[in-house]
């Protein structure tokens, strides 16, 4: 495949493709330690902005990470596998010196349909673990809040009869003592349900926008037990969709709070003519990923269509370090899921 790659500003990206596509998500990760690259490719006629993600993992060692990049749709599926490998190779004269391998996440694709690409060449390495869920649930939102909430299941229905009566949400308005009320019931559900809790920073730094980016926001919102703070969730609006990516909160017998949050940012996300609303996150195809099995009954309670992807798929510019790198990588994944299984909270990228 012809294929022409150069580099371009950050704020060059699509604001009209993925949220992990887009310059606001390139900002966040800069804060947490990544550096970011951004590219545009043009290739047969077509055009597509790319942001690649480095981070340096040891002295003269680094990894390349592609979130939920690139564009697959107008590609047959033959081509997949020629076309990452192609896209790899020109890439690495535009990376940092001592970049071992580039990591794709690739974008969901497939509706309903778990059989999904997997690739095993000399070079490109398919992974028993992902970086970012292999599932997720999406809702349509194009005809409306009403239209949305008739596809909503019973079992939705009924928690949200329930959970209307005793909680009330809110938009946090960015005050301290309201997030960090909300962050220790984020650490209780991180003990109570087994998962890595991120830093007050990095949670912080997915709300704090630079001027330029207003179309790209994240909303902390707040569900209420009369003036006690008892969950909350943290979802990313863009000007295409909403994502919902971080969530917590108390147990309550017969009840719970987290109904009431999701139906709310999903009105929202209709209040602002998004176009869908990402649950973002259920177990992988054939069986992938099955400690996110107890979350697949509450997103689909909404209504919505699965959606599958491949795994997280590397390229490998330097084999040996590669190896060394998924040796402690593989370690870290199984120590991560030998915990019990998550109830509300997703890894992120």
């Amino acid at each position: 495949m012809t294929m022409r790659i150069q580099r371009i500003a950050t704020r060059e990206l699509s604001p009209s493709g993925a949220v992990f596509q887009s310059s606001y998500w390139a900002e966040v990760k800069q804060r947490s330690g990544w550096k970011s690259y951004s590219f545009s490719v043009e290739m047969e006629g077509s055009i597509f902005t790319l942001l690649v993600l480095v981070k340096r993992m040891a002295p003269f060692c680094s990894l390349a990470y592609i979130p939920f990049g690139p564009p697959l749709s107008s590609l047959k599926l033959s081509q997949v596998g020629v076309f990452l490998e192609d896209l790899a190779k020109q890439m690495r004269r535009l990376l940092p010196k001592g970049v071992f391998a580039l990591r794709y996440d690739l974008p969901f694709e497939e509706v309903n349909d778990q059989n999904v690409m997997t690739f095993l060449t000399k070079r490109l390495r398919t992974l028993e673990q992902s970086v970012q869920p292999e599932g997720t649930v999406r809702i349509d939102l194009k005809w409306g809040y009403h239209a949305v909430t008739l596809g909503y299941r019973e079992r939705a229905k009924r928690a949200l009869r329930k959970a209307d009566q005793v909680f009330q949400v809110r938009v946090h308005e960015g005050d301290e003592t309201s997030f960090l009320e909300w962050y220790e019931v984020y650490l209780e559900t991180a003990r109570r349900d087994g998962f890595s809790p991120r830093s007050k920073k990095y949670l912080r730094s997915l709300m704090m926008l630079s001027p330029d980016e207003r179309m790209f926001t994240s909303q902390l919102l707040l569900a209420y037990e009369g003036k006690k703070i008892v969950g909350g969730i943290i979802v990313l609006f863009s000007p295409s969709e909403a994502l919902f990516l971080y969530g917590a909160s108390l147990r309550f017998d017969g009840i719970s709070c987290s109904y009431i949050l999701q139906d709310f940012a999903i009105r929202m996300a209709c209040e602002r003519k998004c176009e869908v609303y990402d649950l973002y996150g259920i177990p992988g195809p054939k069986g992938r990923a099955s400690h996110l099995a107890g979350l697949e009954i509450f997103k689909r309670s909404f209504g919505g269509q699965p959606y599958y992807r491949s795994p997280s798929t590397d390229y490998l510019y330097n084999r040996l370090t590669w190896h060394c790198y998924m040796f402690f990588e593989t370690i870290r994944f199984r120590s991560r899921r030998s915990i019990k299984s998550q109830a509300e909270a997703l890894p992120s990228s």
